[in-house]
């Protein structure tokens, strides 16, 4: 499923674009059932690592992150998300091969946080390379209520950090300033939304009864190297994954 012209000049000046379907409803499926499995699996030390915190909203320890699950380890999920057109989009994106960087998803359960808009690249990222591109895949429907991801659509951001780093952009909720320039992406299960990691999003809080899982796969040029054994080595010191036990408050977040 190669991407038009349109669709790559869109990406070019505005970071995002999102394509509908892209993935069919039986491997949706398949996906949604790897996922389904994964709160409550086994796993070596910092693979399917977890992230818990305390809902702000109920009080309660909930799963909010699963990180570094695209391994051999899941090699099932592995090769359907890194498919051939997987490659092939983000190929034409980068304007050559791209290596995979890092993986998460977002377990944005009921009661769950908002994530303040910010721009993914003061996440300490510059320490590996100054551009990434991630691919987000929707699992379960995306709605307002439930936290919908809400992205600047205008172009009208700068290709570098616009704050300090791990610091998101705003303390506010969406919709964002100026609305004009943001969209709020209502998308469906089987969507993605390729994105750069200067555009701004962020996403309300989940104040409904509905559960919004999403992938997120970041990757970046094959000239810049594989870089991700090295990315997870540094996060395992400075930000280590805990249990429902140890959750973190919502005043812990990070871009």
């Amino acid at each position: 499923m190669p991407l038009n012209q349109q669709q790559i000049e869109t990406f070019a000046n505005r970071g995002v674009i999102v394509l509908k379907g892209f993935f069919g409803a039986a491997a949706t499926d398949k996906i949604s059932m790897y996922l389904d499995v994964l709160p409550d699996k086994q796993s070596n030390e910092h693979e399917d690592a977890k992230y818990y915190e305390t809902s702000p909203i109920s009080g309660e320890s909930i799963l909010v992150r699963i990180e570094n699950v695209v391994g051999e380890h899941n090699a099932g999920l592995r090769n359907l998300l890194l498919a051939s057109k997987t490659n092939e989009c983000l190929t034409q994106l980068f304007g050559e091969p791209p290596v995979l960087f890092k993986d998460k998803i977002n377990f944005k359960m009921p009661g769950c946080r908002a994530d303040k808009l910010h721009q993914d690249q003061a996440a300490g990222w510059n320490h590996y390379s100054d551009f990434f591109i991630s691919m987000i895949i929707v699992v379960d429907e995306n709605r307002k209520e439930n936290g919908a991801l809400s992205f600047m659509n205008s172009g009208n951001y700068e290709r570098k950090l616009m704050t300090d780093e791990w610091k998101p952009l705003c303390e506010n909720d969406p919709p964002y300033s100026p609305e004009d320039e943001y969209i709020m992406l209502e998308a469906d299960p089987g969507d993605v939304v390729f994105f750069d990691s200067y555009v701004p999003h962020g996403s309300p809080p989940n104040a409904s009864d509905k559960c919004r899982r999403n992938i997120f796969l970041t990757f970046n040029k094959l000239s810049d190297g594989d870089m991700r054994a090295r990315y997870y080595e540094d996060k395992w010191v400075s930000y280590m994954p805990n249990d429902a036990a140890e959750a973190r408050t919502d005043k812990s977040f990070r871009v």
